[in-house]
């Protein structure tokens, strides 16, 4: 007996409703085997190009998980899945709070287009977030994978990430979106694509968008699609942030370059923004910025921009890089090119080092031996903050241009006297680089411009009576735990195993650094 439309409705209109947290929770097994799924009123979809042919969405018997029905695409040739696709109109806007959506996906083995799930506003074409794949030539392995992208802030700014393309198999594809901060998280089955993305409009979600093709014969598949506010089974809110343990005294943040025009003016400033966010919400009390702000020196634009930005954090502490003019640098991010400030017991001194072997003078040295003299009285534990950093002993720290110059030997010399606990730098715009000589930890972090052999993002730091506790948070992505294997690079996944073989000096966090100046807990 044939189902009715009516009939498809109203059995539509009941999985909608099963469940209070669920908006749409199918199947496919309840439509008789070849129905055509844009004849559902729930449903509607593109019917093809002009002498292109029409895409076939058809449920087919079974080929879904575990033997059950299963909703098959096809076309006649190749089309483009962004353009082309089933859309699921929701209930009502969702603009608070978050919404899960879940898939099952088989490949073909022909591709007449890619895969895109797209969460959708209310608007034509308005893209919150998209979560897309398509066959990628893999020329180092000579594999042919599914190259993954999500979105961030614009539709077409994506990241990456490579894996295997199984015809034979399950995947499944979950993304949660994250209405209030306006965020994406994704999983391809267990494999993290993103976490904090950020959505691509400021709209409501109130449209699902499936695009999937497979060519002739070769059916793409999509089974137990999932709509829900809440986690689907397996999944739960993920921890971007470290938390504090007990006796913790305050929390701090260090960012490298902001650099506004070094990675495309208005991506920067997106990146800086996102970094700004995720401190506030991290609840750091200061923030120090490790230079180079501006890419273009003379641009006093970007200074204000930057600027503009830095004033949410709740404490900004600036030292000049090499592209700020030191008058435009005073104007807008400090009233003096050497300066310090004390917070809780630690005193972070901040010194106008932009390398190029110009060096320190001796006016800055006798600065220098002032402010740690003055730490060492009072038992205030010593923070040194400066754009090009003193430790060369490294591939980057060989070459002139990131030298300090004359002073840099003095500068040492005082770091081990005065026993400096910490040394903080930017410049490099590589993973975050470290290692411990004397009495210092030297940190060189990669900031928000690009970013070569490593993650964007900045570094947390817990300060707690005998040490400080130091986390990485990659910008797209949620603190690293101690555990993490691998690190995402401007076009993806790179093995920590593998950066250590190019670069010993990768740091990872969580790294525990014990006080030279313990505070006494009684």
């Amino acid at each position: 007996m044939k189902m009715t439309a009516l009939c498809v409705f109203l059995l539509l209109v009941g999985s909608l409703f099963s469940a209070d947290a669920e908006l749409l929770s199918e199947s496919f097994d309840d439509y008789e085997s070849n129905f055509k799924i844009t004849n559902a009123k729930a449903w509607n979809g593109f019917v093809g190009f002009p002498g292109q042919g029409n895409p076939n969405a058809n449920v087919i018997e079974g080929r879904g998980v575990d033997g059950s029905k299963a909703l098959g695409i096809s076309h006649s040739e190749p089309f483009r899945t962004d353009n082309w696709g089933l859309q699921f109109q929701l209930p009502q806007l969702y603009d608070k709070g978050a919404v899960w959506i879940q898939c099952k996906f088989k490949p073909p083995t022909k591709f007449a287009g890619g895969l895109t799930i797209d969460a959708r506003g209310p608007k034509r074409g308005e893209i919150l977030a998209r979560i897309a794949a398509s066959p990628f030539s893999n020329k180092s392995t000579n594999d042919t994978e599914l190259r993954w992208h999500c979105t961030w802030a614009r539709p077409y700014w994506r990241l990456y990430t490579l894996s295997e393309l199984d015809a034979n198999r399950w995947y499944t594809v979950t993304a949660r979106l994250d209405l209030d901060n306006r965020m994406c998280a994704a999983w391809l089955d267990d494999q993290l694509l993103c976490e904090e993305a950020p959505l691509s409009a400021a709209s409501s979600f109130s449209q699902l968008h499936l695009g999937f093709g497979g060519l002739g014969d070769s059916l793409a598949l999509v089974d137990d699609l999932l709509i829900s506010t809440t986690a689907p089974a397996g999944f739960t809110e993920p921890k971007l942030l470290p938390l504090a343990e007990d006796a913790h005294i305050f929390r701090f943040a260090g960012i490298g370059d902001p650099q506004l025009g070094f990675g495309g003016y208005e991506s920067d400033k997106i990146r800086f923004g996102l970094a700004v966010d995720q401190i506030n919400r991290a609840g750091s009390e200061l923030t120090l910025v490790l230079g180079d702000m501006v890419h273009e020196n003379k641009d006093e634009q970007a200074y204000m921009d930057l600027a503009s930005l830095g004033k949410g954090l709740k404490r900004p502490v600036y030292a000049r890089g090499n592209h700020e003019e030191l008058d435009l640098f005073l104007k807008h991010f400090a009233e003096k090119e050497n300066h310090s400030t004390v917070h809780k017991g630690v005193r972070f001194v901040v010194v106008d080092a932009i390398g190029n072997q110009r060096g320190l003078s001796e006016e800055q040295l006798v600065w220098i031996e002032k402010e740690f003299s003055e730490a060492e009285t009072k038992g205030e534990e010593l923070v040194l903050s400066l754009h090009v950093s003193p430790w060369q002993d490294n591939k980057k720290g060989a070459g002139k241009y990131n030298q300090i110059g004359p002073g840099r030997d003095r500068l040492r010399d005082l770091m081990k006297e005065y026993k400096v606990l910490l040394c903080l730098s930017g410049h490099y715009h590589s993973g975050l680089w470290g290692a411990k000589e004397d009495e210092t930890n030297y940190l060189v972090l990669g900031g928000t411009a690009i970013v070569k052999g490593g993650t964007y993002g900045w570094c947390v730091f817990d300060v707690y009576p005998d040490k400080i506790v130091m986390h990485q948070k990659p910008l797209f992505f949620g603190y690293e735990k101690a555990d993490v294997s691998n690190v995402h690079a401007l076009q993806g996944w790179i093995p920590y195993e593998k950066l250590r073989g190019m670069y010993p000096y990768i740091q990872q966090g969580p790294l525990t650094i014990p006080r030279h100046r313990p505070v006494n807990k009684e």
